[in-house]
Parts: C-alpha cells; sequence; structure tokens
C-alpha cells in the first residue's frame, strides 16, 4: 500500500472528463482502458483542472482518479466505440478486445481537427458561446444537433444544424433592416423579405450584401465572407431539406462533420457584421 495518497482532487463534469478524453486520445491511441486512468489524471494536473496532491520527496508521481471518474471513462470508451473513433482490441491479430483498445483510422482524423471538435460538445459550445451575445435558440438547436451527431442520427442532427442556422440569418437580416436609413429603401427591404421562405430572404439579404453592404465594409470583415453567409448557407440548407423531406437521400457522416467543424466560423462571421450593422448605416 502507498505511504502516499495520490487522488487527485477533482470536480469536472462528464463532458469535460470527455475533453480530456479526446486529448489524451491523441498521444495515447492504443493501450489498456486502466491505463487511461491515470493519464487523465495526470493531464487533469497538467492543465490546472485537478489539484495537484501533497507529494512531496515522489519525483515524477503517477495520479489516480477518483473512483466516479473511472467509471465514466469506461462510458465514454463505450461512446467512442459507438460513434467509430475507436475500437475494442489493438488492431491486430493479438488482443483483439477489451480492455485493449486503438483508435481507428476515422477517429484519427477526426482528432487532428484543430477546429472546435463536434465530438467535444462540451468544448464545442464554450467556443460558439464565446461569441457576443450569441442567441440562446441557436445554442439549443447546436446542443441538439451535436447530441444527434454523436449517435449516428444524422437526418436530425442536420435538420437541427439547418435550424441553427436559418435562425443566425433571421438575426442578420434583422440587422440589416436596423441599419437601412432611406425609409423607401426599408419599406422595400421589409416588404421583399416579409416572407416564410427563409431562402426568399437570404436572396434578398445576398442583394443588399453585394450592392451596398460589401462596399461599406472593412477589409478584414469582406475576407470570405462570401464563402460563409452565401457558400456555407446553402450547403447547410440544402443538408437539411435533404433530410427533412422523404427523398431517400443519404446524409454523409464526413459531409455533416465538416459542416459542422466550419460552423463557429460562420456564427463567428454572421455576428461580426451584426455588430457593424449595429453601429454603421446603409
Amino acid at each position: 500500500m502507498s505511504l502516499y495518497d495520490l487522488t487527485v482532487r477533482l470536480d469536472i463534469s462528464y463532458e469535460q472528463t470527455r475533453a480530456l478524453m479526446m486529448e489524451e486520445l491523441k498521444s495515447s491511441s492504443s493501450g489498456q482502458i486502466t491505463n487511461l486512468y491515470s493519464k487523465i489524471a495526470n493531464l487533469a494536473v497538467q492543465k490546472g483542472i485537478a489539484e495537484k496532491p501533497s507529494v512531496a520527496g515522489l519525483y515524477n508521481p503517477t495520479y489516480e482518479i477518483p473512483p466516479k471518474y473511472k467509471v465514466w471513462i469506461e462510458d465514454i470508451v463505450w461512446d467512442l466505440i459507438v460513434e467509430g473513433l475507436v475500437r475494442p482490441g489493438l488492431g491486430g491479430e493479438l488482443n483483439q478486445g477489451l480492455p485493449w483498445y486503438h483508435v481507428s483510422e476515422y477517429g484519427k482524423a477526426v482528432l487532428i481537427t484543430q477546429s472546435p471538435q463536434p465530438y467535444d460538445p462540451d468544448g464545442y459550445l464554450a467556443a460558439i458561446r464565446e461569441i457576443p451575445n450569441i442567441d440562446d435558440v441557436i445554442i439549443s438547436y447546436l446542443e441538439e444537433s451535436l447530441k444527434a451527431f454523436r449517435i449516428h442520427c444524422l437526418l436530425s442532427s442536420a435538420i437541427t444544424l439547418g435550424c441553427a442556422s436559418e435562425k443566425a440569418i433571421l438575426l442578420l437580416i434583422d440587422a440589416c433592416k436596423g441599419a437601412i436609413s432611406a425609409p423607401a429603401d426599408l419599406d422595400k427591404f421589409e416588404k421583399k423579405t416579409d416572407t416564410f421562405g427563409t431562402k426568399k430572404k437570404h436572396d434578398e439579404f445576398k442583394s443588399l450584401l453585394d450592392t451596398k453592404i460589401v462596399l461599406l465594409l472593412p477589409k478584414e470583415l469582406k475576407e470570405n465572407l462570401d464563402n460563409y453567409l452565401v457558400g456555407l448557407f446553402s450547403i447547410i440548407r440544402s443538408t437539411r431539406n435533404d433530410a427533412g423531406h422523404p427523398t431517400g437521400k443519404e446524409i454523409r457522416r464526413e459531409h455533416l462533420y465538416a459542416c459542422l467543424t466550419t460552423f463557429p466560423e460562420y456564427l463567428n462571421k454572421v455576428y461580426e457584421l451584426i455588430g457593424w450593422l449595429s453601429k454603421n448605416k446603409i
């Protein structure tokens, strides 16, 4: 029995534990699940998330994690297996089952992604919440989209991501209305956007963007604006329509993954433009 208590003092959520797991798997791509206990404990200490145990006199100690988190780590491994990021066994002829594990080829591709990570919902949503004045409705739909994506309910994920995107564009259109200075132009824009169809509203916004707004924007705000506010909006909308109507079209996981990883930057562009419109007239 050790003379030292090497158990870290930790108070984090399941999702925060999952985020630590995602980070640790970048370097621990195979091994035994039980080895992850101490690795997660050490990582938590390194990142300042957990209080470091008092172990004076020990060189490079291996910390332990409280029992609750050991159970969570086992659950997270199963979550990642279901999601296709992790597979039982070491991937060869030996040790083909649990408690051995290895990161799948798809998982390796996911783990190297530097953008806010859909498989790390806590970190992903934290990045979204950093956007000033982000709307709660957008957050709500994004939470649902991330949950559905991780359990491979791709139709549901595509639909709710589309709802989050639509809400962002509707807020942007409202900001345009507030920035139009000429009463006649405002009346014209309001009449043309007074329609149920989001595409029609977006078309009118695109026309205003091209003919007036872009001419006034600072250079840094113009960068990639069309790619996000037109290109990505159209891709997400089309994917949502494919998922929301009985078309029989397959929603590919890698396609939806790409939409989710680029969506935070899309929202940043939307809100940067909303901020500019709140301070300038067109």
